[in-house]
């Protein structure tokens, strides 16, 4: 049986550095995500046979496994993943499987499973260059929304997430809140970003706001997936400024010189929200899917 555990800051090193040797650009593997959404799903993580695997529980009991993460043969890992369900008397129900892993799930086992495509939970993953540049006619609107901003807005500034501005960044994140009507005090998201910005550096974040007047209008923030990939983690910005969103996306990929590829996470499942992700033109769709060993096959 695994001895699974709520991750901690110290255990940040030794899980990024296996994912980053593993060479995904999924966010599942971006250490931040893993630790400060640790309580809203109950995230639990092992380290076995120098492989990283993440569960989700609830009620005390394993409902989701992650495909093992690390360099090598998992074959061992799967096999204790099966048998950790047994012990436990909980089904293994592999989650966040990419097409890639699916398949290699089928050929180590040599079972049939029961695939269901995750709707919602796919990645957004975009070229640097892309989203940097905005470069030719797909992103003409692009490039109007943000010269309309810096005409309507000309005392614009980017500021980097220091140790001085935290609270403007987390005053946005409220202020975004209270103009939907939600309480920033019990929203899971909210209470997600205060405890990556007071925990900013021990996370390896890297982020931004952005100021129209002195005031702030927008943050930003992420972490390295590995060296040629950045995870996206929060963005949130106020919409009484025109062009915000296209403003406060190029300004910070512009920032992120030596990265390739931007993953900006999924779509929840919101429509809108799936529509301004596609109008970025991403050059991949990272679907997901869950999956169990099905036995009438």
């Amino acid at each position: 049986m695994f001895d699974f555990k709520k991750p901690v800051l110290d255990d940040l090193p030794y899980i990024r550095k296996i994912c980053e040797n593993y060479g995904t650009m999924g966010c599942d593997c971006s250490t931040a995500n893993i630790f400060i959404w640790r309580n809203k799903y109950d995230i639990r993580i092992c380290i076995y046979n120098g492989f990283f695997v993440l569960a989700y529980f609830r009620d005390g009991k394993p409902w989701g496994y992650s495909f093992p993460i690390g360099e090598g043969d998992p074959t061992s890992v799967i096999a204790e993943i099966f048998n950790d369900a047994k012990q436990r008397s909980v089904e293994a129900n592999f989650v966040m499987l990419t097409s890639a892993q699916k398949q290699k799930l089928v050929e180590i086992t040599g079972y049939k499973f029961s695939f269901k495509e995750l709707l919602g939970d796919e990645d957004y993953i975009y070229r640097n260059y892309d989203l940097s540049l905005l470069p030719g006619k797909r992103f003409h609107a692009k490039r109007n929304h943000i010269s309309k901003f810096n005409r309507t807005y000309p005392n614009w500034s980017f500021v980097f997430i220091n140790k001085n501005n935290k609270r403007d960044a987390l005053r946005v994140a409220e202020q975004w809140c209270k103009d939907r009507e939600i309480n920033p005090y019990t929203n899971e998201e909210y209470k997600a970003i205060s405890e990556a910005l007071d925990n900013y550096e021990k996370l390896n974040l890297h982020g931004g706001i952005l100021y129209v007047d002195d005031e702030p209008a927008a943050m930003t923030m992420g972490c390295e997936i590995n060296k040629k990939t950045f995870d996206v983690i929060f963005e949130k910005a106020l919409v009484k400024y025109d062009g915000v969103y296209s403003k406060i996306n190029n300004e910070f990929v512009k920032t992120l010189v030596g990265f390739e590829f931007i993953n900006r996470e999924e779509d929840m499942g919101i429509e809108s929200l799936k529509q301004a992700k596609l109008s970025y033109h991403p050059i991949v769709i990272l679907k997901r899917y869950s999956g169990v060993k099905n036995d009438k096959a």
